[in-house]
């Protein structure tokens, strides 16, 4: 028979710890319940127990604690995300039908314990998991430990051999190496000036306390006089530490027997918990569809087979495709009239589907249903079919309907839409040395698999559409989000040009700098030999060499991160040589060398990914590299733009910039008369502001004053209260609430919108955009107030940044709808946020720069107009 006993304490506080922050939509911290319960899935599936408990402290005085007053006085407060998780984690437990162990007077390792010792004596095999290493003094011929030591994801097995080996000690000499050493954690005195090693080495020579004491003359010096004093602590110290295993009322094991973890109570709870991906995997109801159910579908390998699904294609105005692409490798599954058709590489190539597919007469009305749309927009392209009509994109649904989850692949909604489980690439596939080629993989299988999912996304599309419509997001879908994919990946396609040779010496120029900073410093420290990127070696420097005033310390040592380094500049001259350095260094090692490692060798241009499904609140963000996030409030910085130039000699870059749009929209979302006055008038907004909270003639407000206006004027919109303002401003707390009191009394519909946003977000649970996008905000309904507070800024900022978002992307739409209708060969390559590059023949710059500005001023009939900026030049730093 085998029995597990689990330290709930301490694994909770370990999966707490090892999982980033979880919650579910409604706002429940859920990380350590997750972890939790992964455990348990481990042990049912690879440890099958005949028994199984998990052991709990109880928030009341135990026998030590009672003893010695200071006993664990020393630890820190649970953190309230994880105390809100432990009677949800109990719950469940219950649920499972696992016996959760508890005795007042006495602690989880003790029920422990007593159990591992009622298993020994009844012939029982016991495994402990814990991440407390005073469990290893239960260790016997029956007992192990499973010992948690990275994370939760590995289990060290601990047996007799391995304490003999690590310690060269039995179990039982390990409490009496505790008594002499003790333990911080636990706050167990020890005695005083005896740590591990000498701890170690005494109990190997004398096995117990009372050997030791009968033989202390055999000690000298100091450590002799060490021990003697700390005689008293040393018993105390056992006392403390030793593992009780004769708790009462423990005589047999019948309550702990175990069975399956997931029933309907169980699973009904891990469905509010929204466990969804371990849902997949563990629920075994007829309502999920798997793999091992294949849909029926056809071969397309020879020409009649091809001419059979292109005749089909001619008859419908709908298809849906899942692919998979690798090595420049097509495999496709088509849905067509209720038929599958699945090709391979030979399929599609040597028969020459994609040249037939653009031949059809019915093409340009042919909707494509797809798991990720943009790829398949870029599959067409290089097969030579410049565009397909604006269809149908699974992923960008899912990630509209919850733009919060970051989970929007296919077997994630699959099983959240479809209660479906379906293998991913991954899986299939493998990753890292395991990745398996498609070609290597038995054919059926990966047919089987290409069809699933093909089938998979077919049913999809219709309950999220259907979602779709009762969210009110089907028009913001259709014409926005969709039509937008081909922008994106017609920008992806153009890339942008580099002037390799200005980018070299850009980062020849930054290195040659970093070469005299590192100089700079090493000699204001008075030594050259540490590693100034090493926090550990400059902290030591800085605070021990340097004896600057510590602002603060963390487990590895002293920090020096940029806020510490802020507060010490006027302490010493090489505080701000080392800001200097780090600065630089990543903009060498992001822009500079980073750069360098995305330019085409053959066209010199960069070829960003433009993602659609990553910010929550609509906007585009940009990767490999990032272009949006090229620095520009430094010098140094804004000359990386200076690499960036139009794709031809003859032509130029324009750019168009919405002026001041997220105040614009605040403006005409909260109709506030004074802030939609300021625009209509053409005032510099953060000047008028200026104005009105400081009572200053417009022509009399100074920068400093501008400059707080602006602040304010931003600071409101992303939740910022007088604590955080008045740290931007240099101002004190009292100073700050004082400026957006005056704010709020100038401009008060404002203040009335931004407490209404707020109010109506609790009680929807989300927030919407201009356009009808919704962001759900489950922190507004946690118990924790940071939480809370966090999710009131997203309420008060996502109506507005989203509004702007959906304003950029219909900019976006429409001047790349009219640049193709009026046949320029100018191309749009760059979104900024709320700016448009676009690569312009010079002969065109006139017209470009005209239709830029009409169709972004135009995009919407605003309360306020929707003004632009327009600047040409021969690069991007011109442009401004």
């Amino acid at each position: 028979m085998k029995s597990i006993l689990i330290d709930g304490n301490s694994l909770i506080y370990r999966t707490f710890y090892a999982i980033r922050e979880m919650s579910n939509s409604k706002g429940i911290p859920t990380n350590a319940i997750y972890g939790f319960v992964n455990i348990l899935v481990k042990i049912q599936d690879e440890y099958q127990p005949d028994y199984l408990g998990v052991a709990f402290d109880l928030n009341a005085p135990t026998f030590r604690s009672l003893a010695y007053d200071e006993y664990k006085g020393g630890r820190h407060k649970m953190p309230e995300d994880l105390q809100e998780q432990f009677p949800i984690l109990k719950e469940l437990l219950k649920k499972m039908g696992i016996a959760i162990l508890e005795v007042e007077g006495y602690e989880a390792d003790d029920v422990i314990g007593t159990l591992a010792n009622l298993g020994s004596k009844k012939g029982y095999d016991t495994e402990i998991i814990t991440g407390d290493r005073d469990a290893f003094q239960l260790v016997g011929p029956r007992t192990k430990v499973l010992f948690t030591k990275k994370g939760i994801s590995q289990l060290d097995e601990v047996d007799e051999a391995w304490i003999q080996e690590n310690y060269g000690l039995t179990p039982k000499d390990l409490i009496d190496l505790k008594a002499l050493m003790g333990d911080k954690s636990d706050n167990i005195p020890g005695i005083p000036g005896i740590g591990e090693k000498t701890a170690l080495k005494l109990i190997q020579k004398y096995t117990t306390l009372e050997n030791l004491y009968e033989h202390i003359d055999e000690e000298k010096g100091k450590q002799k006089e060490k021990l003697i004093n700390g005689k008293e602590n040393a018993y105390l110290s056992r006392m403390l530490g030793t593992i009780v295993v004769d708790v009462p009322g423990f005589e047999d094991f019948e309550a702990l027997s175990f069975q399956p973890l997931f029933n309907q109570e169980s699973i009904a709870l891990l469905k509010e918990l929204e466990f969804n991906t371990l849902l997949s995997k563990i629920e075994a109801t007829e309502e999920v569809d798997t793999i091992q159910k294949p849909v029926e579908f056809e071969w397309v390998k020879t020409m009649a087979e091809m001419d059979t699904l292109i005749q089909a294609l001619a008859k419908t105005n709908e298809v849906t495709v899942y692919y998979h692409e690798e090595e420049d490798q097509t495999y496709l599954t088509l849905r067509v009239q209720e038929i599958y058709y699945y090709l391979n590489p030979v399929g599609v190539e040597e028969l020459g589907f994609f040249q037939k597919v653009g031949d059809l007469p019915n093409f340009q009305t042919l909707e494509f249903t797809s798991q990720d749309l943009k790829n398949l927009i870029h599959i067409f392209h290089k097969n030579g079919i410049d565009d397909i009509k604006d269809s149908f994109d699974t992923y960008v649904a899912a990630y509209l309907l919850s733009p919060g989850d970051q989970r929007y692949d296919l077997k994630s909604a699959a099983y959240k839409y479809l209660k479906r489980d379906v293998l991913n690439d991954e899986e299939l596939f493998g990753k890292g040395k395991s990745l398996v080629n498609a070609d290597k993989l038995d054919e059926a299988l990966l047919a089987t698999y290409m069809v699933k999912n093909c089938d998979t996304v077919y049913h999809l599309k219709a309950v999220l559409t259907e979602a779709l419509e009762e969210t009110g997001m089907t028009d913001l879908y259709n014409t926005i989000e969709i039509p937008l994919l081909r922008v994106m990946a017609s920008m992806e396609t153009l890339g942008f040009t580099v002037d390799l040779e200005q980018l070299e010496a850009l980062s020849a120029e930054f290195e040659k700098k970093l070469t005299l900073l590192t100089q700079e410093i090493y000699e204001l420290a008075g030594e050259s030999d540490f590693n100034i990127n090493s926090p550990k070696q400059l902290g030591e420097v800085l605070f021990e060499n340097l004896k600057l005033p510590v602002i603060k310390k963390t487990k590895s040592g002293y920090s020096t991160n940029i806020d510490v380094l802020e507060q010490l500049v006027l302490f010493h001259p090489i505080v701000q040589k080392i800001i200097d350095y780090r600065t630089l260094s990543k903009l060498d090692s992001t822009y500079g060398r980073g750069l360098m490692t995305f330019v085409d060798a053959d066209t010199h241009k960069i070829y960003s990914t433009f993602n659609q499904t990553v910010a929550a609140t609509g906007r585009l963000s940009s990767s490999n590299p990032n272009l949006q996030n090229i620095p520009v409030k430094t010098e140094m910085g804004r000359e990386i733009r200076r690499v960036f130039v139009p794709s031809d000699q003859d032509h130029i870059l324009v750019d168009a910039d919405y002026n001041q749009i997220e105040l614009r929209v605040l403006a005409c979302l909260s109709g506030d008369e004074n802030l939609i006055d300021t625009f209509k008038k053409d005032q510099d907004i953060h000047t008028r502001t200026a104005s009105e909270i400081f009572d200053t003639p417009l022509e009399e407000v100074t920068r400093e004053q501008r400059g707080h206006a602006k602040a304010i004027n931003f600071g409101l919109i992303y939740g910022k209260q007088a604590f955080s303002l008045g740290k931007d401003l240099g101002i004190s707390r009292k100073e700050a609430q004082e400026y957006i009191d005056r704010y709020f009394s100038r401009y008060p519909k404002i203040q009335a919108y931004l407490a209404n946003v707020v109010k109506e977000a609790k009680e929807k649970g989300y927030v919407t955009s201009i356009w009808g996008r919704r962001r759900y905000i489950p922190e507004l309904n946690s118990r924790n107030a940071m939480l809370v507070q966090a999710g009131e800024r997203m309420a008060l900022n996502t109506p507005i940044q989203g509004s702007a978002a959906d304003i950029i992307k219909l900019a976006m739409l429409r001047v790349y709808d009219r640049i193709k209708k009026e046949n320029l060969k100018a191309a749009l390559i760059l979104q900024v946020h709320d700016e448009l590059i676009i690569d312009t023949p010079k002969d065109e710059q006139v017209q470009v720069e005209r239709l830029i500005k009409e169709e972004m001023e135009g995009v919407a009939d605003f309360c306020v107009a929707m003004t632009v900026d327009v600047h040409s030049g021969s690069s991007w730093f011109d442009l401004k």
